[in-house]
């Protein structure tokens, strides 16, 4: 038996069936051609009509994801490398080959002066953020027994750090101590400093909070790690390009980022920057073929090199060249204020409706005690699940959204979230515009009147 109702209506209909076999209604639902998804908080299930075409107003609100749509000029040099050079780097002594390897190298110098360093060849390129975790974390722990060793992280941290940890804890004996976070998502560097140890060798913070937005206080973290034995790397994941920050001047030692988030490039490219003396210490975890020193096959090897093993990708490389010439003419002060101002509209928006919950405000939308965030905000409600909220904006307005855990799954029981179902997310990056504020605060006064 199946109760129905419609939902919402938009270029498509989404309907509600409160129904006594779910499986069932889901199988004859994919047979249809009807996407649907099942409520993690009752026996209800969300079905959407149609052939899934989205509807002709796109309202992109998941730029802690990836930024989208790209600043001007970024997709026309990706084609325009792939056009007019469209060769390997450091492959050839041939015109174009050395025309690649200089259009690389200006990159490099782009974003070094973008981070305020003045070393080019301080920046490695990898493939995505999560490989340029994987890469950071093994330079500094190479060694196949780690029982010696000791790391900090937080339970901010994205999984790709927080795996490779547990990884390297049960397979090599590393030990590490994840210190824990307020219900806002902050970290308080007295608990960083308490956690530090004689033999803790790494400290790993993530900048800032993708379920939260909350940015951790780098300044007085810095001060404390220079104080230890211990290096420092920072997950700017989702800060570059919202935050200004000068790795050299707060001592950090590693920063890895991907491109194509608030920087603006395309998927394909992040970096690890090794910004202080640390290059000679670092050993890359893997090797391979880099069209350099190719008469011999044993090592050491240069770090930066070998980091970059195979082939770059060199038409995100030269997206990212493109998006850094963009972010140049942008004031991140002036975009801080404008998102500051949506990140309130929206609050006070869902603090209208008690079927929903603010999530990382634990004092209420008035934010009483001001750390500053990133354009992310989170919120939960009590009776649909962060997917069906997602599905539900998606068919009735366009509005496209994250929904689950964000890859950060650690962070979820500090602040009270569902550990299955998380949160729903919306996000802002610098393409958002007013009318895209707007459209998020109607979406959630829909979820508010759906809820009731």
């Amino acid at each position: 038996m199946c109760r129905w109702s419609v939902l919402a209506k938009g270029a498509t209909l989404s309907w509600v069936a409160v129904c006594t076999d779910n499986r069932r209604l889901m199988s004859t639902a994919s047979l249809c051609g009807i996407s649907c998804v099942t409520s993690s908080h009752s026996r209800r299930i969300i079905l959407r009509s149609g052939s899934n075409q989205v509807t002709e107003r796109r309202v992109y609100l998941d730029h802690a994801a990836t930024s989208w749509p790209k600043p001007p000029g970024v997709l026309e040099a990706c084609l325009e490398f792939q056009r007019d050079l469209g060769v390997a780097a450091s492959r050839g002594a041939y015109l174009r080959g050395e025309q690649t390897d200089r259009a690389i190298a200006q990159v490099r110098s782009k974003l070094s002066r973008f981070l305020h360093l003045d070393d080019a060849y301080r920046v490695a390129w990898t493939s995505n953020g999560t490989m340029a975790i994987h890469a950071a974390i093994h330079s500094v722990l190479w060694q196949t027994d780690l029982r010696g060793e000791h790391v900090v992280t937080t339970a901010t941290e994205h999984n790709s750090v927080l795996r490779t940890l547990a990884d390297l804890q049960e397979r090599r004996g590393l030990r590490w101590t994840m210190v824990p976070c307020d219900a806002r998502g902050w970290v308080d560097p007295d608990a960083i400093e308490q956690a530090i140890c004689s033999d803790t060798k790494l400290v790993i913070v993530n900048h800032a909070s993708n379920v939260t937005g909350v940015v951790q206080d780098l300044e007085r973290i810095g001060r404390i790690v220079a104080n230890s034995e211990a290096w420092w790397m920072l997950d700017a994941a989702q800060s570059i390009g919202y935050v200004d920050f000068d790795p050299r001047s707060l001592g950090i030692d590693l920063v890895v980022a991907p491109a194509h988030k608030g920087l603006g490039g395309m998927f394909g490219t992040a970096f690890v920057v090794a910004a202080s003396e640390v290059v000679p210490s670092l050993r890359s975890p893997w090797v391979g073929g880099t069209g350099r020193s190719s008469g011999t096959w044993t090592g050491p090897f240069e770090w930066l090199e070998s980091v970059e093993s195979g082939n770059l990708n060199g038409p995100s490389i030269a997206s990212l060249g493109a998006a850094l010439l963009s972010a140049s003419t942008r004031s991140m002060a002036d975009f801080q204020a404008k998102a500051s101002d949506w990140l309130s509209r929206l609050r006070h928006q869902i603090a209208r409706y008690a079927s929903l919950r603010l999530v990382g405000y634990p004092d209420g939308p008035e934010d009483l005690q001001q750390v500053s965030r990133v354009p992310v905000l989170s919120f939960s409600s009590r009776t649909l699940g962060s997917h069906e909220m997602a599905m539900l904006l998606d068919s009735a307005m366009g509005l496209e959204c994250r929904s689950g855990l964000h890859c950060a799954g650690a962070i979820h029981p500090f602040l009270g979230t569902d550990p299955q179902d998380g949160t729903l997310r919306m996000s802002f990056g610098h393409a958002t515009s007013e009318a895209d504020v707007d459209a998020a605060i109607q979406g959630i006064r829909l979820l508010g009147e759906v809820n009731a």
